[in-house]
């Protein structure tokens, strides 16, 4: 008997990776049988969301397509998958190797309402997606090629033996064609342009009418309110996050290095099934004598693949966080590794929370993130100029990227994930802290409140032992 009839289907997705199909995501080869377990109700969730966004359209046809390589012109850096999110957001279908997929949304037609175009299994696509309509992915531009010709036009054999077309041709009507497309979010106008893209101008060249939009318009609104699928995998990822940052606060301690804290909160992420949703950091944060300044993403980027000696007496500053299914945390915390604070770094470090907190406690619908910044900035200028060091914003969103698209000018709305971060610099000492919001209906729930924070909790965490240590290993005898 076929495996495929004796195993559930998270089981045989497994199956399938570990038989050799590339997984997309960040600091992993393989996909673990935890990812599986939560990749569970996906199918559901973008059949759900493939309706939403028809609602929203008001006609015209969408194109989503998926990624066929690296985005390297992407700000939202550290992950190697990040162009093919929308189309996993509306499929479930993880994986997208060259040429990549395409989902086609046409609400107006009559039976081609929602087709896929893939390389991959027909069965198994219409198995992860729910999308009844699937074709080689080389039929793409065959079928949008007749589709541009106005229904009118089309002639008797037309309508009978190119059935797709002509539907797409009926749900754009006469006139004016509506083309939704999910274009970067973020591009660099000095590399070269998405090769996924190049569709486009080969429709402009060939239809007047052909109006073309951003799908992220539509988009982004959907990614920023989490459905029940979402949560439940950025649960995940922040329950994960805390386990892996606890052992690094732990860990750090005199002659380590901030590296080798790194890759022991980074093991503990893939141990619980997790990847990472962006390169963690970590980094030195006391004895600061360098001129403060914005960083470029290449320094940045540096920064993080560095190494340096813990020495005693010294802060340490983590910036980390697991994803799960793309869904990523983001939390920053900062440790002293002789366990105890000194009074300088505990007057730095309570005023900073002080802070934190506040901004934190201000979190509710209707609030907008300018007005979040604004409480930052003002008491950490009441505090004798704090705010002089603080050169980035209070936060952002966090989901399925963890500086997720959206709306940074309107109020926060109920169901949105967000990241609340600052710090300062103070005299060489420095303090930052990073965490991860629920807006609620009536206020917010401050989803990394378990991870230890407040002074007496970090040192009596800093107690604890670590459950990973570095051993002296024997020269071997010859």
């Amino acid at each position: 008997m076929p495996i495929r009839s004796k195993l559930p289907a998270a089981c045989l997705a497994a199956v399938a990776v570990l038989a050799g199909t590339p997984a997309a995501a960040h600091g992993s080869g393989l996909l673990s049988l935890d990812a599986v377990k939560f990749r569970e109700g996906h199918r559901e969730a973008a059949i759900e969301r493939r309706a939403r966004l028809a609602r929203q359209m008001k006609g015209g046809i969408a194109v989503i397509t998926s990624a066929d390589r690296t985005q390297h012109e992407l700000y939202e850096f550290y992950t190697d998958d990040t162009e093919n999110k929308d189309f996993v957001f509306l499929t479930g279908i993880y994986d997208a190797p060259p040429p990549g997929h395409v989902l086609v949304l046409n609400p107006a037609g009559s039976t081609y309402k929602e087709v896929l175009y893939t390389d991959m299994n027909s069965e198994e696509a219409t198995r992860l997606s729910g999308i009844r309509h699937v074709f080689p992915r080389n039929r793409f531009l065959e079928h949008m090629s007749s589709a541009l010709t106005d229904y009118r036009n089309l002639r008797i054999t037309q309508l009978r033996f190119k059935e797709v077309p002509s539907d797409y041709a009926r749900g754009w009507g006469a006139g004016e064609k509506l083309l939704y497309v999910n274009y970067p979010r973020f591009e660099n106008l000095n590399e070269p342009p998405a090769a996924r893209l190049a569709f486009v101008d080969r429709m402009r060249a060939a239809s007047s009418e052909l109006v073309v939009r951003d799908a992220g318009d539509l988009l982004d609104p959907m990614r920023m309110v989490l459905d029940g699928f979402a949560r439940k995998n950025i649960d995940q990822a922040i329950a994960i996050t805390g386990l892996g940052l606890q052992e690094g606060m732990k860990l750090a301690r005199p002659g380590l290095s901030t590296l080798q804290v790194m890759h022991t909160i980074d093991h503990v992420y893939r141990l619980q099934g997790a990847t990472l949703g962006f390169i963690t950091g970590v980094s030195l944060a006391s004895n600061l004598n360098e001129k403060l300044k914005w960083e470029t993403t290449a320094e940045e980027e540096a920064a993080r693949k560095g190494d340096a000696r813990i020495t005693a007496g010294s802060l340490v500053h983590i910036d980390t966080g697991a994803a799960m299914n793309h869904y990523s945390a983001d939390v920053q915390r900062t440790v002293p590794v002789d366990g105890k604070f000194t009074p300088e770094q505990r007057r730095v470090y309570q005023g900073v929370l002080d802070v934190q907190k506040a901004v934190i406690a201000a979190v509710r619908p209707g609030v907008t993130w300018q007005q979040l910044q604004q409480i930052a900035e003002a008491q950490l200028r009441k505090k004798g100029g704090w705010d002089a060091s603080y050169t980035y914003g209070i936060g952002h969103f966090i989901g399925m990227e963890v500086h997720e698209h959206g709306d940074y000018v309107g109020p926060l709305k109920p169901g949105m994930v967000i990241a609340i971060e600052q710090g300062a610099v103070v005299d060489g000492t420095r303090v930052a802290f990073e965490d991860d919001v629920l807006v609620t209906a009536t206020g917010h729930d401050w989803l990394t409140r378990f991870i230890p924070i407040e002074i007496d909790e970090v040192e009596a965490l800093r107690r604890q032992p670590a459950a990973f240590q570095p051993i002296a290993v024997p020269t071997p005898r010859r």
